[in-house]
């Protein structure tokens, strides 16, 4: 009886323990909600920025994430917001992904609301979902989108060399 009260303890901790070892890079990745977007956009007044909208299941989005974990290695300041548009309930998995670019140490964002559309709409009323997704704000925070793979090229183009500090 006293193996049994073992195994099952044994079974309980292996079921409990998380499949990633980044438990406490989990928590770089916070909620998106109707809300977040315009507090994202209140955050960098008066500058410029990027915001790189992704998914776990979408292979582009890692050529694009690729390059952005070089730039952000070349630029830590490179003002770079990602937002997956995966459930929050994703995010092992999209920590995952972000460790695989270096990029999860950026503060990310994932969908917390199953009503997409409405998500969607908070960032940009003209965007249907493809992805990836790209957008370039100045700092009197005009916008310009981009849809499909972002090359380097593209992105200096949208965002000069020195806004990223170089």
């Amino acid at each position: 009886m006293g193996i049994n009260k073992f195994l099952l303890a044994a079974v309980l901790t292996m079921v409990s323990t998380p499949l990633f070892s980044s438990q406490s890079v989990a928590d770089n990745i916070q909620s998106f909600g109707t809300a977040t977007f315009a507090e994202l956009k209140a955050e960098f007044a008066d500058q410029p920025f990027v915001v790189s909208l992704w998914s776990v299941d979408c292979l582009p989005c890692r050529v694009e994430l690729e390059m952005l974990g070089e730039l952000k290695k070349e630029d830590p300041s490179f003002p770079l917001l990602l937002i997956s548009t995966d459930s929050i309930e994703n995010r092992e998995e999209a920590v995952y992904i972000l460790e695989e670019y270096e990029l999860e140490t950026i503060e990310s964002w994932m969908f917390a609301d199953a009503f997409i559309e409405r998500l969607r709409f908070s960032i940009d009323p003209a965007w249907h979902g493809e992805l990836p997704r790209s957008y370039f704000y100045t700092a009197d925070h005009t916008f310009t989108a981009h849809s499909g793979i972002l090359t380097r090229e593209k992105l200096m183009e949208f965002f000069p060399m020195e806004a990223t500090g170089d």
